[in-house]
C-alpha cells in the first residue's frame, strides 16, 4: 500500500485522471503540495519551469520527455500512456525508491550521531558536552545563539549549562523565560521540537525515557526560516545525545565535589587552574571573550583579630553565598586563597563584568553578616576586572593583570572595582 501523498504537476487534468484511476491514492495538485511531496509525477511542459526541482521530492516520474544528457538525480523518464496504462505498478516501484532512499539516509544520520556520541564521551565535563550539543542544534537550525539548560537535583531546577545568548538569564522559575504550554507542546509532539514565533523562539526538550533532563532554548526571529529536514534531523540528534548529557552531568557532578573548596562550598584552585585553560582554548576556538574578577576582602584580618578565626571562617562562607547568588550558574566562583576569591565570566565583555562586580559588591554591603546569630560583621571588598583577549592571551597574564587592577583599588580607595587596561600590560620582551 502506497502511503506517500503524490505531488502533480502538470498544466493537464493530470490529477483527475489519476484520482479515478487510483482512487485509494492521495494526490496533490503542485500548487498544494510543492514542497511536501517525496513522490513527484511532472509533465513535459511543467518539467521546464521547476528549476530548480520541488525541493523535498525524492523521486519524480516525468512524462512525454527523452531523457536528457544531463539528468538531474531522482528522474524517471517515461511516456504518458504507458504511465496511465499502469499508474499503480510506477507508483509502487517509486514509493520503494523513496523508503529505500530514506532508510538510507536514516543510516547515514545514525553514523554520523554514533560518531558524534563517541565525542561527547570524550569530552571533559557537562558544560563542555553542553556546548557541544547546543553549538550543533545551532548549526544545524543555522541560528546563532542558544542556551542549554540542564536539570540540577541539588538545587531542583534547571540551571544554565551552556549560553551564547546574552539576553539569557536566570530568575528562579521552573525554566526561565519558556512558556510552560510550549514546553509541553514540543514533549507531546514526538519530535522534541516546538516553534512558536508569537514567543520568539524555539524550545528542544532533551529526555531520558520519561525524565527532563534539560532543554534547549533557541531565540526565534520573525524573519528566521525553519528547514523541515533540519527540524527533523535536529530532533533526531537531541534523542541521541540526551542519555549522554545526563550520564556526563551525572560524573561531572561527582568530580565536582573533588573540585570544591571545604570551607566555602565554592571552586578551590585545583579547579581554577585546569578551568581557565579550558576557557582560553573555547574562546581562542570560537572567537569569544571572557572576563574574570579577582577580588580581595578588605581588613577581614581585623575581624579575626578581635571576634577569632572561627568568627572569620564562618564570615568568608557568608560572603562566599553572597557571590554565588549575585552571579549566574554559568558563571564560576573560586575561592583562590585566603580571603580572596575569583568570577569567571564566560561570554562575557569588561563592560558586563564590571556590573556583575557592582552587583556583588553591592550585594556584600546590602545588610551586615550575622554570625551565629548574634555576631554583626561589615565586610567590603576590593575588585579587579580582566578580559580575554584584551588584556592577556595567557593564564598567567589575565591573572597578573586582574590581580594588579585589584590591588590598585585596594591601596586607595577600597570597596571599589578597578579595570584591567592596556597601558598597564608589559611588552612581551619585558615579561
Amino acid at each position: 500500500m502506497i502511503q506517500q501523498t503524490i505531488g502533480i504537476y502538470s498544466s493537464s487534468d493530470l490529477v483527475s485522471t489519476l484520482r479515478q484511476k487510483c482512487p485509494e491514492l492521495t494526490f496533490a495538485d503542485s500548487g498544494i503540495e510543492r514542497e511536501v511531496s517525496r513522490i513527484a509525477v511532472i509533465d513535459r511542459d511543467s518539467h521546464s519551469m521547476l528549476t530548480p526541482p520541488p525541493r523535498k521530492s525524492i523521486v519524480r516520474i516525468v512524462l512525454d520527455m527523452e531523457e536528457p544528457a544531463q539528468r538531474r538525480q531522482g528522474e524517471i523518464y517515461i511516456d504518458r500512456k504507458s504511465f496511465l496504462t499502469k499508474p499503480h505498478e510506477y507508483l509502487s516501484f517509486a514509493c520503494d525508491l523513496v523508503d529505500a532512499a530514506v532508510h538510507a539516509a536514516q543510516l547515514e544520520t545514525e553514523v554520523e550521531f554514533l560518531k558524534q556520541i563517541h565525542e561527547l564521551m570524550s569530552l571533559a565535563d557537562a558544560q563542555a558536552v553542553s556546548e557541544r550539543i547546543t553549538r550543533t542544534v545551532l548549526d544545524l537550525l543555522g541560528l546563532p545563539r542558544g542556551t542549554l539548560f540542564l536539570h540540577d537535583p541539588r538545587l531542583e531546577r534547571y540551571v544554565v549549562s551552556f549560553t551564547n545568548d546574552p539576553d539569557a538569564h536566570e530568575t528562579g522559575e521552573f525554566l526561565p523565560g519558556i512558556p510552560s504550554d510550549l514546553l509541553q507542546r514540543a514533549l507531546s509532539s514526538g519530535h522534541s521540537f516546538a516553534a512558536d514565533r508569537a514567543a520568539g523562539m524555539i524550545v528542544i526538550p532533551l529526555q531520558i525515557e520519561h525524565d527532563l533532563v534539560g532543554v534547549i532554548r533557541v531565540p526565534l526571529a520573525s524573519t528566521d526560516t525553519l528547514d523541515e529536514a533540519k527540524v527533523e534531523e535536529v530532533s533526531q540528534y537531541v534523542r541521541a545525545v540526551a542519555s549522554v548529557l545526563g550520564n556526563i552531568y551525572q560524573l561531572s557532578a561527582s568530580r565536582d565535589l573533588a573540585m570544591r573548596d571545604d570551607l566555602t562550598k565554592a571552586f578551590n584552585r585545583r579547579f581554577f587552574e585546569s578551568y581557565l585553560d579550558e576557557e582560553i582554548e573555547r574562546s581562542r576556538r570560537y572567537g569569544s571573550l571572557f572576563s574574570i574578577i579577582f577580588l580581595d576582602l578588605d581588613d577581614l584580618k581585623m575581624v579575626n583579630n578581635f571576634y577569632g578565626h572561627l568568627t572569620g571562617s564562618r564570615t568568608l562562607q557568608e560572603v562566599a553565598k553572597r557571590i554565588l547568588a549575585a552571579v549566574r550558574t554559568i558563571d564560576k566562583v573560586i575561592r583562590f586563597g585566603g580571603d580572596e576569591f575569583c568570577i569567571v565570566l564566560p561570554e562575557t565583555d569588561q563592560e558586563q563584568a564590571l556590573a556583575v562586580a557592582n552587583r556583588v559588591r553591592k550585594a556584600m554591603t546590602a545588610a551586615s553578616f550575622i554570625i551565629d546569630g548574634s555576631v554583626e560583621i561589615s565586610v567590603t571588598a576590593s575588585f579587579g576586572i580582566a578580559t580575554y583577549p584584551t588584556h592577556g592571551l595567557s593564564k598567567d597574564d589575565l591573572i597578573r593583570q586582574a590581580d594588579a587592577a585589584m590591588y590598585r583599588v585596594k591601596s586607595t580607595t577600597k570597596n571599589a572595582v578597578g579595570l584591567a587596561s592596556v597601558e598597564h600590560i608589559r611588552p612581551a620582551s619585558a615579561q
